[in-house]
Order: C-alpha cells, then sequence, then structure tokens
C-alpha cells in the first residue's frame, strides 16, 4: 500500500530516486496544494515490536547515570539504515527474534503498541517503525514525531529529532526541519515505553510546510514496500572489487574490494578467496588492513599482495605478504619499504621483483629549474627503481639506478632475464618522449637495448624466449600496423599487437585487420595463445588469438564491459570482472576455451536487490557523410513512450579518443540521472578508438569539426525517435575533451537548454603549453600542428574565441589541483562568458585533480550536477539554492 500527497518534499544522504508520476500506486488521499498550510500524516509502517527492555545495571549511580533519553540514543536495535521487508525477523540479544510486521496508521495518523505481550505494562518496552516516504523533488520540510512516550526519527540512517522526554515543555515535543532529495527515504521512529508516563503507547510521523508555493507542487508517497530507485550512494558506496588475481592451477580466485562505510567518508578494504569453479568463499582477510596488488605464487597455494603499514610521524610504507594457504603462515618477503609502487614474480617463484621511488629535493630557496618539458610533470623528479628479493630468505639487491626512472615489463621464461622501461625525452617526433626496452641480464646485471619506441604500452617475452610480445600504436616499427586511407593519421591509441624477434628485427602486426583496441595483452606459457582485452565499440571484450589460424575469437567475459583481468599460469581459466548498463560489477571465471563464463560474486547484489531498473536502448543514426554513428539510450524506470514530452533528457558524450563505455555507474552515473526522470541520450561520434582504425582516426587533428556536428545530429535524431521527451527541456555534460566538447557545443547551437562542462579546455593553445601532458596529448590529437601553423585548429577550434555566441546556462566545474588541464581553461571561459553577459556559473574544487576522488566532495559535485539540471530542465531550482544560494545567475 502507498499513500500520496501532492506536496513539497526534501533532501537527505542517500538519494533513493523516483519520479512518483510515472509509477503506477494506489494513490490513496492526493492533496492539492494551494496557499494554504499543507500536511502529510505517514499511514504505512513496518513495525518491529514491542520488545521488553531496561536500563544497564547500575544506571542510578551517580557517576554513570544512564537514563531513558541515554537508551534511546543508544547504538541498539536494527540498523537505522536498514531496508527491511514484511515477514524478516531480526535476530535478538534476549528473547525470541522479533518479525517486521505492516501496520496502517489510524485515524489520527499513528500507529497503536501494546505492551501485553512484553511486560503487560510494568517495565520499558521498546519499538521501531519504518516507512518508505518518496518524494518527487527536492524540498523542505517540517516533521514532527507524534506521541506521548520518548522517540527518535532517522531518515536515510541519519536522526534528526528527538523528543517526548517529558509529558510537556521544550523535551515533549519531537519536531524539526527536514531536507529530502527526490528519490525514496528510509523513515525510522524508534519509541520506549515508559511506564511511569500514564499515557496510550503509541507513535507517528506527519510532514508539512507551513507556507507551501504553489508554483512547485511536489508528491508524496509513503509504503512498505522497499522497492526503490537507484541512489548515487549505491553507486559510490556499494562493495566494489579492486583487483584480482587467479591461482597457476586455476582454482582459486583472490579479490580485493573495498566500500565506503554507510554514513561516513571512510574506505574499508579487505581480501577474499573464491573456489573457481562455483564461487564458494574459502576464506576472507578483513579487520583494518589496507589491502592491494595481489598475486599468485607461480607454485604452490600462495598468495601474495601488499598492505600499507601504521607507521608514526605520517610516513607511509608497505609490507609485502606471502599467504601459505596450505601451512596457514603468512610471512613478510620484504617490510616497511617506504614508497613501494609494485611487483612481479620470477617464474620459478625464488625471487620478486619490486620497485621503489626514490623521492627528489626541492630546492630549499624555493626556486626549481626546468629540466626538460617532461619535468612539467609533478614528481617526474622522483624516479623508479627496481629490486630484488630472494624468497624465501629476503636477501635483496638493487637492479636499476641511474637518471632515469625504470619500470619492470616482464620475466624471461626461464627467469634469467628481465625487460626494463625507461622513458626519455625526445623533441625530434610525435609525442615528444620515447621509450627505450631494455633486456637485463638478472645474472650479470647487464643491459641490452632491444628497442626505441614513441608509442609503446607494453612488452613481454613470447612463451619461447626469444620473441616478444608488443603492444604499440599503429604507427610501430615504420606503421606497420597502420590501417587508414591515404592522407589520415593513425590515432596512436588504437591499441595494436606485434610480435618482434629482436635477434633478426623481423616483426608481425597481428591486430591490423582487427577492429577493436586492444587495451592490454597476455602470451600464455600454457596453450601457446594470445589472450587480450580490448575496447570493442562501446563494450570491452576479451578475445583469444591462435598464432596457427591468426584469427581473433571473442570469449565470454560475463559482462558487457571486461575489467580486473588475471589468467591462469597453469590452466585454461581467467578470472574476470565486469558490468554493464544497470547490471554492477561481478565477478566471473571465464573459459579460455570458448564456453560460458560463470558468475563467482556479486558483491553489491544486496545494495542492488531492491531497486527498479529502466532500460538501455540502442539509438544509431547514419551521418549526412552515410556514416553510421553508434549510441545508446538509458530510459527512466517505468518509461512511458506515450507521454508526448513528458520527460527532460541529459546528453552525455566525450568525443575524445576513447568512447563512453557500457559500464556501471562511473563517474558520470547515466542509471542515476535515468533515476531521476531524466532520459539519457550516449552518442559515440567519430574519432574514438574501438570501432576500427579508420573511424579513430578522425580525432587526428578534428577538435570537434566532424565530432560535434555527429552529436548534434545523434541528438536531433534521438528527439525525433523518443516523443516523450521535450525537446525544450535538453542538457549536455561532458568532461575533459567532453568539457571542453561542452564549451565548443555552445558556441555552435542553441540546441540545449542547460549544459555542464568538467574539467573542460577552452583555449588548445594555453592547455598544449601548461597542461601536465597538453603538448605530448598534441602530439598525438593535433598531429604536426602547432600554434604557429594552425590558427584553424588552435584559435578557430578554441571555445574561448567564440564565448560571445554561448547563451545556453552552463555550469563550469573544475578541480583546482588539475595537472592534466589546468583549471584556469574554466577560470578562462567564465570570465569571458560573464563580460559577454552569458549565464554561468563556476564551481571550483579544492584539492582534486582532474577526477573529483574525495568521497564527500564527489557526492557534492555530483549532486550539484543534477541540481543544475533540475534547475533548468525541469523548473526545479530548490535543491540549487538550497546547496548555493539564490543569487546564482538566472
Amino acid at each position: 500500500m502507498r499513500t500520496i500527497t501532492q506536496g513539497s518534499v526534501a533532501w537527505a544522504i542517500a538519494i533513493l530516486l523516483v519520479s512518483a508520476p510515472v509509477r503506477s500506486v494506489d494513490k490513496g488521499n492526493v492533496k492539492n496544494m494551494t496557499d494554504k498550510p499543507f500536511a502529510h500524516t505517514v499511514s504505512h509502517w513496518l513495525v518491529l515490536g514491542p520488545v521488553s527492555d531496561a536500563l544497564p545495571l547500575f544506571h542510578e549511580e551517580d557517576r554513570g547515570r544512564y537514563g531513558l533519553e541515554d537508551l534511546l540514543k543508544a547504538d541498539r536495535g536494527p540498523s537505522p539504515r536498514t531496508r527491511p521487508a514484511a515477514g524478516v525477523s531480526v535476530p535478538w540479544p534476549s528473547g525470541p527474534a522479533p518479525v517486521w510486521s505492516p501496520a496502517t496508521a489510524s485515524k489520527d495518523g499513528r500507529i497503536d503498541l501494546s505492551t501485553v505481550s512484553t511486560n503487560e505494562g510494568k517495565g520499558y518496552a521498546s519499538a521501531w517503525l519504518v516507512s518508505y516516504l518518496s518524494v518527487d523533488r527536492f524540498a523542505t520540510l517540517d516533521v514532527e514525531v507524534t506521541g506521548a512516550h520518548p522517540r527518535r526519527l532517522w531518515v536515510d540512517g541519519e536522526p534528526l529529532v528527538t523528543g517526548g522526554f517529558a509529558k510537556e515543555g521544550a523535551t515533549a515535543d519531537a519536531k524539526g526541519p527536514v531536507k529530502l532529495e527526490q528519490g525514496t527515504h528510509v523513515v525510522m521512529i524508534e519509541t520506549i515505553f515508559d511506564p511511569e508516563r500514564g499515557a496510550p503507547w503509541n507513535a507517528g510521523a506527519t510532514l508539512s510546510i507551513a507556507k507551501p508555493d504553489a508554483a512547485a507542487l511536489p508528491i508524496v508517497a509513503d509504503t512498505t514496500d522497499p522497492a526503490t530507485e537507484l541512489t548515487l550512494a549505491e553507486v559510490l558506496d556499494a562493495p566494489q572489487i579492486t583487483a584480482v588475481a587467479i591461482s597457476p592451477d586455476g582454482t582459486l580466485v583472490a579479490s580485493a574490494l573495498s566500500r565506503v562505510v554507510a554514513g561516513s567518508d571512510d574506505v574499508e578494504s579487505w581480501l577474499e578467496l573464491r573456489d573457481a569453479k562455483n564461487g564458494a568463499l574459502a576464506r576472507t582477510w578483513r579487520g583494518g588492513i589496507a589491502i592491494g596488488q595481489l598475486a599468485w605464487a607461480p607454485s604452490g597455494r600462495k598468495l601474495s599482495y601488499a598492505a600499507r603499514d601504521r607507521r608514526e610521524g605520517g610516513k607511509e610504507s608497505s609490507t609485502l605478504w606471502l599467504a601459505d594457504l596450505d601451512g596457514g603462515v603468512v610471512t613478510p618477503i620484504v617490510e616497511r619499504v617506504e614508497n613501494f609502487t609494485g611487483y612481479r614474480w620470477s617464474p620459478d617463484g625464488t625471487s620478486v621483483v619490486y620497485a621503489v621511488t626514490s623521492k627528489a629535493e626541492a630546492d630549499k630557496r624555493g626556486v626549481k629549474l626546468r629540466e626538460n618539458l617532461l619535468d612539467r610533470q609533478s614528481g617526474w623528479r622522483d624516479k623508479s627503481f627496481l629490486y630484488q628479493v630472494a624468497v624465501p630468505g629476503g636477501a635483496t639487491r638493487r637492479l636499476t639506478a641511474g637518471n632515469l626512472a625504470t619500470n619492470a615489463s616482464g620475466f624471461s621464461p626461464d627467469g634469467r632475464r628481465l625487460l626494463v622501461v625507461r622513458e626519455v625525452e625526445d623533441v625530434s617526433a610525435r609525442p615528444y618522449s620515447r621509450k627505450e626496452l631494455w633486456e637485463l641480464d638478472l645474472a650479470t646485471l647487464y643491459g641490452k637495448k632491444l628497442h626505441d619506441s614513441f608509442w609503446i604500452a607494453d612488452a613481454q617475452y613470447a612463451p619461447d624466449g626469444k620473441r616478444l610480445l608488443i603492444l604499440s600504436g599503429p604507427s610501430e616499427f615504420g606503421g606497420l600496423g597502420r590501417n587508414v586511407p591515404a592522407g589520415m593519421t593513425p590515432n596512436e591509441s588504437d591499441g595494436q599487437l606485434y610480435v618482434l624477434d629482436p635477434d633478426s628485427g623481423q616483426v608481425e602486426a597481428l591486430s591490423r585487420e582487427f577492429d577493436p583496441s586492444i587495451q592490454a595483452a597476455v602470451w600464455s606459457r600454457f596453450d601457446g595463445a594470445i589472450y587480450a582485452k580490448a575496447a570493442d565499440r562501446d563494450g570491452v571484450s576479451l578475445y583469444r588469438y591462435d598464432a596457427g589460424t591468426k584469427r581473433f575469437v571473442k570469449l565470454d567475459a560475463g559482462g558487457e564491459v571486461a575489467q580486473e583481468l588475471a589468467i591462469a599460469e597453469k590452466a585454461g581459466v581467467a578470472a574476470c570482472t565486469a558490468s554493464g548498463p544497470w547490471s554492477p560489477e561481478a565477478l566471473f571465471a571465464v573459459d579460455l576455451s570458448g564456453g560460458a563464463a560463470r558468475k563467482l560474486d556479486s558483491p553489491a547484489e544486496a545494495a542492488y536487490r531492491n531497486v527498479r531498473k529502466g532500460e538501455v536502448v540502442v539509438a544509431a543514426f547514419s551521418s549526412k557523410e552515410g556514416k553510421t554513428v553508434d549510441g545508446r539510450v538509458y530510459l527512466p524506470p517505468g518509461f512511458q513512450a506515450a507521454a508526448a514530452s513528458r520527460y527532460p533528457a541529459i546528453v552525455y558524450y566525450y568525443g575524445g579518443t576513447t568512447p563512453v563505455a557500457r559500464e556501471f555507474g562511473g563517474r558520470y552515473p547515466k542509471e542515476w540521472w535515468a533515476s531521476r526522470g531524466y532520459v539519457v541520450y550516449v552518442p559515440q561520434p567519430s574519432g574514438s578508438t574501438g570501432y576500427g582504425q579508420a573511424h579513430s582516426a578522425v580525432h587526428v587533428n578534428d577538435w570537434g569539426r566532424i565530432s560535434s556536428e555527429e552529436i548534434l545530429d545523434g541528438t536531433r535524431a534521438f528527439l525525433a525517435a523518443y516523443p516523450a521527451v521535450d525537446g525544450k527541456r535538453v542538457g549536455c555534460i561532458g568532461a575533459s575533451y567532453g568539457g571542453f566538447m561542452t564549451m565548443f557545443l555552445l558556441t555552435k547551437t542553441d540546441l540545449f537548454a542547460a549544459a555542464v562542462s568538467h574539467a573542460g579546455i577552452s583555449n588548445l593553445a594555453s592547455y598544449w603549453g601548461e597542461g601536465n601532458w597538453g603538448y605530448s596529448y598534441g602530439g598525438l590529437a593535433s598531429a604536426d600542428s602547432f600554434p604557429w601553423n594552425r590558427k584553424d585548429l588552435y584559435v578557430d577550434q578554441s571555445p574561448l574565441f567564440h564565448a560571445n555566441k554561448v547563451k545556453t546556462p552552463l555550469l563550469l566545474t573544475h578541480g583546482l589541483s588539475d595537472a592534466n588541464v589546468p583549471s584556469g581553461e574554466s577560470e578562462s571561459f567564465y570570465t569571458a562568458l560573464k563580460l559577454v553577459g552569458a549565464p554561468v556559473e563556476l564551481l571550483t574544487i579544492e584539492g582534486q585533480d582532474h577526477h573529483v576522488v574525495d568521497h564527500a566532495k564527489r557526492l557534492l559535485w555530483s549532486r550539484s550536477i543534477v541540481a543544475w539540471f533540475d534547475k533548468w530542465l525541469k523548473g526545479q531550482p530548490a535543491w540549487w539554492d538550497e546547496l548555493y544560494g539564490k543569487k546564482q545567475v538566472k
């Protein structure tokens, strides 16, 4: 059952989103708000108890006195963050387990409670009431918890009002303001029966607005059904898998997990071991440890992992541990290593090579003479060096030194040689730094350079120990991997695989005719096949390459976007995490022979059990040039296609060198936006990888000329296909290159009613000169084009020089510590728009780099984006005004 009242509502920590008009519900009593006071009494409750209660032993002593108020505020009973359902029992420390039971409030809006079954009214008793309260927009309400006995109200796990400690006076009432965001909120009342009160025991809740705004009439509803729309907290805080490793024999999968502790910004991490056949949990390491960098020793059932140490004086260090599962012993491999960054096992398991960063000392005079272009990068003067430690025993030696950082790329199969990579500035060719690939003889520490490359991403030995598997761009080895039409420059981020014989110099390009862009690859020593993870259109897929047939065969990864991946060294199985639209990340065992993947774990399953899901629909269209441009549409739960112009929409794009993948959630959670009643369109314009080299090459020297037109044409096609979307209430958003795209689009069109740009580029020349990777990214995206020879790019395509054309309300957001795209890019555009009178706001985030990662700031930033869209696309400014006041642009 559900009671609905039309009125205004408010916010809380969890943001369960509801678009009440879309759902089919029992409307109950509906009141149209006018200028008269509005009140909504919660009618439907789940009740736990009553259960007998008592004050603790020695509660009457003067020191440490403990009364009813302390009992009510104590951490006891069910968690206020629980989402119970009718018929569910709660284990209890004394007596039988009580059961959540549905109840309907009486005419006076209260639930009558009885102590007959507990103590016949002769002693204390407690009860808990839960209702799911939904609102269709942000608003502020007054809430009163009615009753004559002590009582406390929680909303989404946060205590709001407490009262009833006296029969009359200030402590008799339990009332206060509550702010609710659009969505479904968990409302809990905790109440204690006081036998000395001499009044009936009951409880209820009423929400009211003394002076409602007739122009903003929300819908308020309450129910006992725990089904809800997706919340931002569920996207960001639910358990996630951060790393996986599979045992050499393929029987056990280790996964590192993390979650945000409810009601806090604290992150808990832990480690789990699962059976690779059925997902059965074999072992857990949990409890105040920060675990990462999982790897299995090459033989036996031994798992290594790095854990951060707690040190005095704020020093950071890590210990590398080895857990022997058969012996039950956990021992350190190396202890308390400062600036520990990673490690690799030797093939025979007798040693580990690990990396340590040597921190450079700053000039005490407070000056810095730049050494080269790479020196603009924060931490470039810090150098990573390699060490080797024997296992067991712990004897250690240093492997590398010098003026450049060194990284280990892989052992030879016999463990006698190690591939080492260094980066050196080289302005003779794009992207103006070069990678040196060296082979280190571990017996003599003699090094031999094998290859120089401007685009290499990874290198590893073939199973024969003679050849190398190289992951690089299309132009590697003199353009051997290129597959673009004449006159086009390939996109060097389109990952290609090569096999190099260093002795003969012979090279074979494996993926030249393969459209997916390879992100990572492993050459298996078990079966001789190459396994690759590749951007595959807007997904990420797993493939097996057979050297005999020279064909790539797609494998079942369990989901549309493969994420973490580990290949067993001595078995035909892999561990993989994967997600997709409306499908949070899960852990799978992948059959490398081509069978179906097996789901082993869904760590976020409990958090999403009651979430209402929307649909995702393919939305491709034909461009003016006749090219099929990919895209997809996220529909809100309960979407009504026949409701003309009912829904606002958000268009989200990147427009740069990578597609917007179909993974769940992310920094720009399309599912959450859809749950708030937005139809979300995601176009995939030309220039991104995953669709073949001819498609990705469009990105080079384009800077929005082609991609922006495809986004606009795609948006028009989307609106034509979805008449339920109001074409006058469409917003757009992008970040980084997509932030540039937002700015650029607004100089070309008034199609959008509101826009958001995060960390966008407004002036290509200043970004090229100031961003940490501006000039080197320019080496890819602006091949052989510079501010002095391509005014048509650096001026004509820079939004800053066309700021006077912007009419659309724009929210600029930027981390003040962004070293990739300096915050001055948004500052400059903000200044220009202010001077020309365009509607604009600038939201800066202190201490954040290119991505907003601080949990509290990320929550606020994400909410601010949607509040901005609510203001302009829904005509609901209350949330934005609550966050930032009413003095902003109109």
